[in-house]
């Protein structure tokens, strides 16, 4: 080979790492809102944002733990609506104390989000029978539609998704699933659910690559939270770090 070729070959390459590299840089830097090892909650640069989420919004803490509340996991053997025994609810996808937490961190992200934004969390729990588990999304706002696309729901981190001998750690990246085909979601009251052919095609609409984790909630059709409803269900309560019962594992 001679030198000539060698000399265009190396430049190309470095051309292309150039590129590369001021590419990586184009994307901000997210936005911190909670940071510790059970829980993070961040504003991320959406690509997909196209004109612009409905963001900085005010939505209350009372409305977020609503709509963690009424999210429900199927078996992904089930088609929502469709299965002649299948519960309208499903599963829980938040216990209790996983909603106390979370809760009040997603609305102040909300409150500081930019159009550009959307605001994510990665929530890691602890089981004595499987280890870490990993329940993580994003959500965005589009006038008064609340998505939430629930990539994991206590998705174990040694998933064979991806046949790793090691645990996956995720965190960076929230939307990735660990178990891509093992649950679908589904919303109560069903009411508020707004099924997801109604807003396809439709500005800030953007089809999540598994349809049947994204979820899109009208806010003005959320009922009124009660007293009993901040409670929760005393039946799903644990410290997040240290749970010691077991879940479905999703």
């Amino acid at each position: 080979m001679s030198q000539q070729l060698v000399g265009r070959i190396r430049l190309a390459v470095a051309a292309v790492a150039l590129v590369l590299s001021v590419g990586c840089t184009l994307d901000p830097q997210p936005i911190i809102i909670h940071e510790d090892t059970p829980l993070s909650v961040w504003l991320k640069f959406d690509p997909s944002a196209d004109a612009g989420h409905s963001h900085p919004a005010a939505i209350s803490s009372d409305q977020i733990a609503a709509i963690l509340r009424g999210i429900g996991l199927q078996p992904r053997d089930h088609i929502a609506g469709f299965g002649l025994f299948a519960k309208k609810s499903g599963a829980p996808a938040f216990l209790s104390a996983e909603v106390a937490v979370l809760a009040p961190f997603l609305s102040q992200a909300f409150a500081k989000a930019s159009p550009k934004d959307m605001v994510t969390f990665y929530l890691l729990s602890r089981n004595a029978d499987q280890g870490d588990l990993v329940t993580s999304g994003g959500l965005f706002l589009r006038n008064r539609h609340l998505y939430v696309i629930l990539a994991n729901a206590h998705s174990s981190k040694y998933s064979v998704q991806y046949e790793n001998a090691a645990p996956v750690d995720t965190r960076d990246q929230p939307l990735l699933p660990l178990a891509r085909y093992r649950f679908s979601t589904v919303f109560t009251p069903q009411e508020a659910w707004i099924p997801n052919k109604q807003v396809r095609g439709k500005d800030g609409y953007r089809r999540y690559f598994d349809e049947t984790k994204l979820i899109v909630v009208d806010l003005d059709r959320l009922p009124e939270t009660t007293d009993a409803d901040r409670q929760g269900d005393p039946r799903n309560t644990c410290r997040i770090w240290r749970c010691s019962f077991g879940w479905n594992v999703w």
